[in-house]
Formats: structure tokens, C-alpha cells, sequence
């Protein structure tokens, strides 16, 4: 008897009708009634059942698990400190999803005015890891506080009413 799974399989084939054609479905379906091509087709079927097993993952598989991963030192602090624990979270949240502090300057910048120190990243998803990790020192009260500044200071003067306020100002000297 045929599983709803083998039938999804013969569906997905006759997808393939388009593809190449009547032609080349109704000589297959002539020689699969032979017992040699049965037998022969069998085989085929399992060896490539037994070769998809052993494939290693592909890029893109392991690509989507290196996802940026919750920095250990905030997976620690989870059982320990919850409330730190969870204003860190909303924070790495806003990094990752740049809500807050967009480019890799403006990470180092702000680690540099708030005291932390210095970023040593390339990029900038490799300087939310050391930047969430220099948090975690402060006290709940401090981390508020250093957290609200990093909103602040993302609307920065590198907006266009930033720049048309530096221009202005500059005009009126």
C-alpha cells in the first residue's frame, strides 16, 4: 500500500511533465513495467535514499544556525539576575534588528562615550557580542540609563535634520 508521502513523491514527478515533456513520461512508464527496469529502478531509488543521508549539510543550513547566537555571557544571567537579564535581551534585540545603533562606528562610539571599552570588531554583528558582554558589569540602574543613551544617540546628527541643523548653525556664525 502507498503511504500519503510516496503519493506526494509521484505528484512532485508529474510536476515534471512540463519539464520534459509526454513523450519521455510515457516511455518511462513503458520500460518501469519491466521487471529488469523495476528491479533496476529499486536500486537506484534506495542508493540515492542512502547517499542523501550521508550528505553533510549544505552552506545555507549551516549559514542560518550561525545566526547571530545570544551572547554566553547574557545566557548566564538569565537564572541569576532576570530583570538584567531581560533589559539586556530587549537591548541585543534592538542591535540585531538595528533599531538602534545601525553601523559598526556607531557601536564603537558608543561604547567609547559610555565608558565600556573599546570594540575591536571588523564588523557589526562581531561587536554586539563584546558590547553586550561590557554591559553586563553594570548595575541595573547604569545599564538603564547607558541603554537610553545609546537611544538617544542613534538619532544622531547624521539624519537629515541633524545635518540641516548643522548647516544652519553654520550659516548663522
Amino acid at each position: 500500500m502507498t503511504t500519503q508521502r510516496e503519493l506526494d513523491l509521484l505528484v512532485d514527478l508529474a510536476k515534471l511533465l512540463k519539464k520534459h515533456g509526454a513523450d519521455i513520461f510515457e516511455s518511462l512508464a513503458e520500460s518501469i513495467s519491466s521487471p529488469e527496469m523495476a528491479q533496476h529502478l529499486s536500486g537506484t531509488l534506495i542508493q540515492v535514499a542512502k547517499t542523501g543521508r550521508t550528505i553533510p549539510k549544505t552552506k545555507i543550513e549551516k549559514r542560518l544556525k550561525q545566526e547571530p547566537s545570544i551572547p554566553k555571557s547574557l545566557t548566564t544571567l538569565k537564572s541569576v539576575e532576570p530583570e538584567k537579564y531581560q533589559l539586556l535581551m530587549n537591548f541585543y534585540s534592538d542591535l540585531t534588528e538595528k533599531a538602534v545603533l545601525q553601523s559598526l562606528r556607531d557601536i564603537k562610539e558608543f561604547a567609547i562615550g559610555s565608558g565600556l571599552p573599546e570594540v575591536r570588531a571588523k564588523s557589526r554583528q562581531k561587536a554586539i557580542s563584546p558590547l553586550i558582554s561590557s554591559l553586563v558589569k553594570f548595575p541595573n540602574e547604569q545599564l538603564i540609563t547607558k541603554i537610553q543613551s545609546a537611544k538617544k544617540y542613534d538619532k544622531s546628527d547624521r539624519s537629515l535634520d541633524g545635518w540641516s541643523d548643522i548647516i544652519l548653525n553654520r550659516q548663522r556664525r
